[in-house]
């Protein structure tokens, strides 16, 4: 079979869309892209298996995949995700278009470049083995709720497999990133009475009380960055990004709705977190007995943290200093990864990718020259 150059491999991919259908409702998912990622392995000699992702009956296939090994060597696990995140505003998100070697389109840096390069390893261990296994975990939903992820890891227990070490390709501009704060997501409702806006004092503004607890969570946020921080992870943050209330103008609104993102660092726990707010909410009662309010916790994501001298740490360290001058120290990443579940699973985990730029956002780009490292490197 004649070659496909890592360039024209991730083109393709990014060709496909494969919009996250939880994130933008009607998105095809990743059901294209899965199949077209199991047929160029399969015919390369390496075995794909399909994991269904999410509640059954939804079309959202993660791949598992397996390169035999020769015997008496370690195994390694490389990660992607398949799906991406919307494409409102850009003019040509699937164009793929090459310009001063740089690949532009959705997900060429985050992260179908990467993907590309995992599956040209994969093909390259299928012609020549290594003494030890090599695995594939190429998952849906990455995006939205880790669905992919948890599918495949549960399917690598009930098979009682473990791999040696993974690493997650992340975009991570050839840095060596060993971890990252963990994330919880949550909604606080707030409880007013509904009345004719000439008559505010039959009415409780339900939005007035939100916009207390709003001002209240930045106070929070200004004390979470106060002070020296986690020598890696740095410090926490809460954001209340989405806010949704009242029912129409000449009527004071009787409900409020936020949603908020909190980022987290180990030992921070669920009880801690919502002992916190709940301080927060008896502070402001004590200040207007009217005040009423509800926290609801959506998704938890513990941090992720790997020791550095972990054996994989060190390999990609050696790998990375091989290929390139001037190596940066191990750091952490900005945002959360599947990689936190891959390390929870018992399978040490970093996360090493590609330079580009624009992740989600209107110019989506990947360094081809990085990319073509990255792969030589792996």
């Amino acid at each position: 079979m004649s070659p496909v150059s890592l360039v024209d491999l991730a083109c393709e991919l990014v060709a496909i869309n494969s919009i996250n259908s939880t994130l933008v409702p009607g998105a095809p998912g990743e059901r294209a892209i899965t199949h077209t990622v199991a047929r160029w392995l399969a015919s390369r000699g390496v075995d794909a298996a399909e994991v269904a992702s999410g509640e059954p009956g939804t079309d959202r296939p993660s791949l598992l995949c397996r390169v035999p090994g020769t015997g008496g060597g370690r195994s390694l696990m490389l990660y992607a995700h398949t799906d991406t995140v919307g494409v409102a505003g850009m003019a040509s998100p699937f164009a793929a278009a090459v310009r001063a070697g740089r690949l532009h389109g959705r997900g060429a840096y985050d992260m179908k470049g990467s993907l590309a390069a995992i599956m040209r390893v994969a093909a390259e261990v299928a012609a020549q083995p290594c003494a030890g296994e090599l695995w594939l975990m190429i998952v849906a939903d990455e995006e939205s709720d880790s669905r992919g992820a948890e599918a495949v890891l549960a399917e690598l227990a009930r098979r009682n497999v473990r791999p040696d070490a993974c690493i997650v390709t992340e975009p991570s501009d050839l840095r060596l990133m060993i971890g990252h704060r963990g994330f919880a997501t949550g909604t606080i409702a707030t409880r007013g009475r509904a009345a004719h806006t000439a008559r505010r004092d039959e009415g409780i503004d339900a939005i007035a009380m939100m916009a207390r607890i709003i001002v209240a969570l930045e106070d929070l946020d200004v004390r979470l960055n106060a002070g020296a921080g986690h020598p890696l992870l740095g410090h926490g943050a809460v954001v209340a990004s989405l806010v949704r209330g009242g029912t129409e103008i000449f009527t004071c609104p009787a409900a409020c709705e936020a949603q908020f993102v909190w980022r987290t660092l180990p030992g921070q726990t669920r009880a801690g977190l919502t002992a916190e707010v709940e301080r927060l909410f008896d502070s402001l009662r004590a200040r207007d007995p009217r005040f009423e309010a509800t926290l609801d916790w959506r998704l938890w994501r513990d941090p992720m943290l790997v020791d550095e001298a972990t054996p994989v740490v060190r390999a990609v360290a050696d790998a990375a200093r091989a290929e390139m001058e001037n190596t940066a120290l191990v750091c952490a990443a900005p945002w959360w990864t599947d990689a936190a579940l891959i390390q929870a699973a018992g399978i040490p985990s970093v996360i090493f990718g590609p330079p580009g730029g624009g992740i989600h956002g209107l110019d989506e780009w990947v360094d081809l020259e990085g990319l073509a490292q990255l792969e030589r490197i792996l």
